[in-house]
């Protein structure tokens, strides 16, 4: 079955009543046709789940993606136009070639805003990244994982997308090879097959409210290389997203959580963990100052580390970050 079966076409005023049993949305703008045709030939596998998508101008893109989230509707942006992200605490990531993204839409909007809690820049390559940047990203914990770090270990992205509520992703990331038709293409950067894989992580987090794909030109037909490129990663996002919602839930919400202690000696304080037996993942708890604590997305290998009796670098990161009085929790 391809995926023209499920994606329904509707107007955009008929977006969130028009198949009310819909899970995701898509919305075009700009010159995003050809990927949405080169999805549409790609086969389903995971799902059936019925797919709106409908096509807007930019002024009106922000209202949509309001109503969308209004619905608990998983929204998908593809092309260009910014929207205005909710003002109530919320997590981002970006796959971009750079970190130098202060200054730049979409992201100086997130980063300005004051309800951002979490930020990951995923990806990035050192050579067209200032250090200053990269600086500032870390005086303000943020998260940041380079190209070549990635490379070497691709799942160190998963806990930074799970935590994600806001994630974009620029297809100037790419490789020119595998995605000759973007504003800025390059002999290096992520395989295709590595975009992949950063979709599939996205879509499987239960906090994805929004997901931005753009970075393309408008001069892209159905047959080039970038616009299929760009329907393979939302395959995998849309695959990822049925994964996370045909995850059984038990009546107990919280049976299948198991607490684990590691005492850390003599010396050090017991770290907390949390394992969901469903679905594999992990998280660290991070005790604060009030007495609460934390839950913030983390690996097995976090645990293992722990169990070594090496406190995990990420522990650090958080403890530091949400205890301080200026970066802490909100």
């Amino acid at each position: 079955m391809q995926l023209q079966s499920i994606i329904h076409y509707v107007h955009n005023e008929q977006l969130t009543t028009e198949y009310p049993k819909a899970k995701v949305a898509i919305i075009g703008t700009g010159s995003h046709k050809p990927i949405i045709d080169a999805l549409t030939r790609l086969y389903v596998h995971q799902h059936n789940t019925p797919i709106v998508y409908t096509e807007c101008t930019e002024n009106i893109l922000p209202e949509l993606v309001h109503r969308c989230l209004q619905k608990k509707i998983t929204v998908i942006i593809v092309g260009n136009g910014c929207f205005t992200i909710e003002k109530q605490p919320f997590s981002a990531a970006v796959v971009a070639p750079s970190a130098n993204i202060k200054t730049q839409e979409p992201y100086r909007a997130i980063l300005d805003n004051p309800q951002l809690e979490l930020f990951s820049a995923i990806g990035f390559q050192t050579y067209h990244t200032t250090a200053e940047d990269v600086e500032w990203l870390h005086n303000h914990y943020y998260e940041t994982l380079r190209l070549g770090t990635f490379r070497e270990c691709n799942a160190l992205a998963e806990p930074l997308l799970r935590e994600s509520n806001h994630i974009f992703f620029d297809l100037n990331a790419l490789r020119a090879s595998d995605a000759p038709e973007t504003k800025q293409p390059s002999p290096n950067g992520l395989y295709a097959e590595e975009l992949c894989q950063l979709a599939a992580y996205a879509g499987r987090t239960p906090k994805l409210q929004t997901f931005r794909l753009f970075g393309y030109t408008p001069v892209l037909t159905p047959k080039t290389l970038t616009a299929q490129t760009a329907a393979q990663v939302l395959w995998h996002l849309l695959e990822g997203i049925a994964v996370c919602h045909q995850l059984p839930i038990p009546e107990d919400s919280t049976a299948h959580i198991k607490k684990i202690i590691v005492d850390m000696g003599d010396n050090g304080q017991a770290l907390e963990f949390l394992n969901d037996t469903i679905t594999g993942y992990w998280w660290l708890q991070i005790p604060l100052t009030n007495g609460a604590t934390r839950s913030i997305a983390c690996l097995q290998e976090d645990y293992q580390c722990a169990c070594r009796r090496e406190i995990p670098v990420r522990w650090v990161h958080y403890f530091q970050k949400f205890n301080n009085p200026l970066f802490g929790v909100k």
